[in-house]
C-alpha cells in the first residue's frame, strides 16, 4: 500500500509541476508570511485557540506560566525552574508534540519537551492545538500540540521592545526585541533573561526551598529575503534560529534533600526557500536540531556527570495546489537523520522517511471536509499508516456582522509515538532499555460545537481516545526497570470554553472561561491514570479605560491519583493572580508601560507533583519601553 500511496503523490506532484508554467496572474506576498500553514489550512475539525499577545506579554518568561492560566493543559512542575510535563487530555508529556515553526522539536532522547525552556516572549504567536496530529506533525502529537511560531512581513517599518522586571525570591529578568523590515529583508532579533535564587518559604512549615536557583538564556534570531521574481512567481528565503542556554539546580522535596544540577544547551536552525504564485506554493526546508544536557548529582562539583545529546538533521519538501477558492491538496516529502549518544545509551542513529497528503474541500458556504494520511518507513520497527477526516457543516454561517453563528465539526485520525533513545538503548544502574518495543498507537474521534451570539463565543468540545501499545516502565524479573508495551489507555471527556467583552464609551469589560473533564482509565486495572485531574477550571476578567487595564485569573485543579492504585492521592487547589497595567507613555513613536502583578493571592498552599510545595503570595514588576 505504500508504494500505491507514493506513486500517488509523485503523479499529483508531476501534474501540478507541469501546470506552473499556465499561471499568468501576478502573485502579490501577503502583509504576513505564516510560519507554519498547515497549522492555519488543515486543523478543521480541531479546538485551536491562539493566545493573544497582550496575554503572553503579563507572564513571565517560560511557556509554563502562559499556558497554566490560559489553556486546559495540566503540568506537572517539578518546582519552579524545574521540569515541567504537560499533560494534554489525560495523555503524557510523550505524547504532547511542540512544534517551532512548522517543526516537531521533541527531544529525542526523552520524548518530550520540558516547557520551562521555552520562552514565550520571543515568539510572535502561540497556538494551542488540541487533538491528534501525528499525520501533519509526526511522532509524539497524541494529546495535542503547542505551536510556537515565528512571523516574517515586508514592510518598511523598525521596531524595538525592551522589558525589565523583578519579582518575589530574587528573580530578575529582561527581554530584548527589535524588528527591522523593508520590501525586501526582514530581520528580527530576540534575547530572554530569567533568574532567580527562588528560596521561597514552603508554608505551614520551617523550610525554604533550597538547591533551587536557576539561569536561562534564550536568543531568538529570524531572517527574511525577497529574491528576484521567477517569471510570474515570488520566491523568499526564511532563516529561523533559537538557542537555550540553561543552568538549574534541581531542588529537594519536602521529605529529601537534594544536591542535583542540570545544564542544557539546545540550538534549532531552520533554512526555508519558497516559491509562491496564484495556485501553488512549493516550500524546500533543512534543519538542525542540537540539544545536550549535563547532570550533576552534585551542582557544586561540575567534575562529575552524566550526559546525554542528539543531533537531528531534517529535509522536507511541502507543495501546496489550490483547485480555485475552495480546495487545496498538500503533499509533504520529509527525511530524518537523528544521531543519539550518551553516558547511559549506545551511540545509535535512526533515519526516517515519510510522505503525508492533505486535502481540504470548502464544499459550500456552509460544508467542508478533508482527507489526511501519512506513511513512515524506518529500520527500527514497523510504523502504521495514519489516517484521518473531519468534517463540518454551519447550521447558521455568520452574518454580516459576525454576530451570529452555530457550526458542527466532528474529526477522526489515527496517532502514534515512537520510542525515544532511552527507551530503546538505555544502559543504566538499575535500569536497561528494550531495543523490542513496539510504537504506541491511538484511534480518536472528536466533536466540536462553535458558537457566536453577538459579543459572546464558545466551544463545546467531546473526545474519545483509545491507545494501545502504551510504554511504561517497570521492573523485570531481576528487579532491573526497562520499558515494556503494555497498557491499554482509554480516555475521554469533555471541553467547554467561553469568551464574552463588551465596549461602552472608553471602557471595555471582558470575561472568559475554560472547563475540562477528562477521564484516562487503564483498562486492564480499571483505574484513573495517575497526575490527571478528572476537572480542570480557568478562567478570568479584564476591564480596560484608557492608559488603565485590571485582571483577575483563576485556576482550579481537581485532585490527582498519585499511585497506580488509586489508593493516595494529591489534593486539589484553587489559586487566584492579579494583575494591574498602567500605560504611562502612549505616543506614536514611543510608549511605556507599566505592570504590577500579585500571584497566589490568597496565599494557597498547594502542590502539582507530591511532596513539591509551590511559593505562596509572590509580586512582580515590570515595565516595557516601545520604540
Amino acid at each position: 500500500m505504500m508504494r500505491y500511496f507514493i506513486a500517488f503523490l509523485c503523479l499529483m506532484g508531476s501534474i501540478t509541476s507541469s501546470l506552473y508554467a499556465q499561471l499568468d496572474s501576478l502573485q502579490v506576498l501577503p502583509e504576513v508570511i505564516v510560519s507554519d500553514v498547515k497549522l492555519r489550512d488543515f486543523s478543521q475539525g480541531l479546538r485551536v485557540e491562539t493566545l493573544q499577545d497582550s496575554v503572553i506579554r503579563l507572564q513571565k518568561t517560560a511557556l509554563t506560566d502562559v499556558l497554566r492560566n490560559n489553556s486546559l493543559i495540566y503540568f506537572r512542575e517539578n518546582g519552579i525552574g524545574g521540569v515541567s510535563s504537560p499533560s494534554f487530555r489525560g495523555t503524557s508529556a510523550q505524547q504532547t508534540a511542540v512544534v517551532w515553526n512548522g517543526i516537531n522539536i521533541n527531544s529525542q532522547l526523552l520524548g518530550q519537551t520540558d516547557f520551562n525552556t521555552i520562552s514565550s516572549r520571543n515568539y510572535d504567536n502561540i497556538t494551542v492545538r488540541s487533538g491528534g496530529g501525528s499525520i501533519p506533525y509526526g511522532s509524539g502529537a497524541i494529546g495535542g500540540s503547542v505551536h510556537l511560531n515565528n512571523d516574517i512581513s515586508f514592510s518598511n517599518r523598525f521596531e524595538n521592545d525592551v522589558t525589565l522586571g523583578y519579582g518575589s525570591f530574587n528573580t530578575p529578568f529582561g527581554n530584548l526585541k527589535t524588528r527591522y523590515s523593508t520590501e525586501k529583508f526582514y530581520a528580527d532579533v530576540a534575547v530572554d533573561y530569567f533568574e532567580s535564587e527562588n528560596d521561597f518559604e514552603y508554608l505551614d512549615t520551617d523550610s525554604v526551598n533550597e538547591n533551587g536557583a536557576f539561569e536561562t538564556v534564550n536568543l531568538n534570531a529570524n531572517f527574511g529575503f525577497v529574491l528576484p521574481d521567477l517569471g510570474d512567481k515570488k520566491q523568499l528565503i526564511k532563516v529561523y534560529h533559537n538557542s537555550y542556554l540553561g543552568d538549574r539546580e534541581f531542588s529537594g522535596t519536602l521529605t529529601a534533600v537534594s544536591t542535583a544540577g542540570y545544564q542544557d544547551r539546545n540550538t534549532r536552525t531552520l533554512g526555508e526557500w519558497d516559491v509562491l504564485s496564484k495556485n501553488f506554493d512549493s516550500k524546500l526546508r533543512l534543519a538542525h536540531i542540537y540539544e545536550q544536557y549535563r547532570f550533576y548529582t552534585d551542582s557544586d562539583n561540575r567534575d562529575n556527570f552524566s550526559s546525554g545529546k542528539a543531533i537531528r538533521y531534517t529535509a522536507n519538501y511541502d507543495f501546496t495546489y489550490r483547485f480555485g477558492k475552495n480546495k487545496r491538496l498538500k503533499t509533504i516529502v520529509d527525511y530524518t537523520s537523528v544521531n543519539g549518544e550518551g553516558s547511559n545509551i549506545v551511540e545509535s542513529t535512526r533515519n526516517t522517511f515519510a510522505v503525508v497528503g492533505l486535502w481540504q474541500h470548502q464544499v459550500t458556504k456552509k460544508l467542508d471536509y478533508g482527507i489526511q494520511i501519512r506513511q513512515e518507513t524506518t529500520p527500527d520497527f514497523d510504523s502504521p499508516i495514519l489516517f484521518g477526516v473531519n468534517a463540518g457543516y454551519a447550521f447558521l454561517p455568520r452574518d454580516s456582522s459576525g454576530a451570529l453563528g452555530y457550526k458542527l465539526s466532528v474529526n477522526a485520525s489515527r496517532n502514534y509515538r515512537v520510542p525515544t533513545f532511552n527507551d530503546l538503548f538505555w544502559n543504566g544502574a538499575g535500569a536497561m532499555g528494550n531495543p523490542d518495543l513496539m510504537p504506541e498507537s491511538s484511534y480518536q474521534a472528536e466533536m466540536g460545537h462553535e458558537f457566536t451570539l453577538k459579543n459572546l463565543q464558545g466551544h463545546i468540545t467531546t473526545y474519545y481516545i483509545q491507545s494501545d501499545n502504551q510504554i511504561n516502565w517497570q521492573p523485570n524479573n531481576s528487579g532491573v526497570f526497562m520499558p515494556v508495551n503494555v497498557n491499554e489507555v482509554q480516555n475521554y471527556g469533555a471541553e467547554v470554553t467561553a469568551n464574552y467583552a463588551h465596549t461602552f464609551g472608553e471602557h471595555t469589560a471582558s470575561i472568559s472561561g475554560q472547563y475540562g473533564y477528562t477521564k484516562a482509565t487503564d483498562v486492564e486495572k480499571e483505574t484513573q491514570l495517575i497526575y490527571v485531574p478528572v476537572h480542570k477550571v480557568v478562567g478570568g476578567v479584564g476591564y480596560d479605560w484608557r492608559f488603565l487595564s485590571a485582571g483577575y485569573q483563576f485556576l482550579y485543579n481537581d485532585e490527582v491519583f498519585i499511585t497506580t492504585d488509586n489508593k493516595q492521592t494529591l489534593s486539589g487547589y484553587a489559586v487566584s493572580n492579579f494583575n494591574l497595567d498602567f500605560k504611562l507613555l502612549d505616543k506614536q513613536a514611543h510608549q511605556v508601560a507599566l505592570s504590577l502583578q500579585a500571584k497566589n493571592i490568597f496565599n494557597k498552599n498547594y502542590q502539582t507533583v507530591a511532596f513539591r510545595p509551590n511559593p505562596g503570595r509572590n509580586f512582580l514588576i515590570q515595565t516595557t519601553y516601545s520604540f
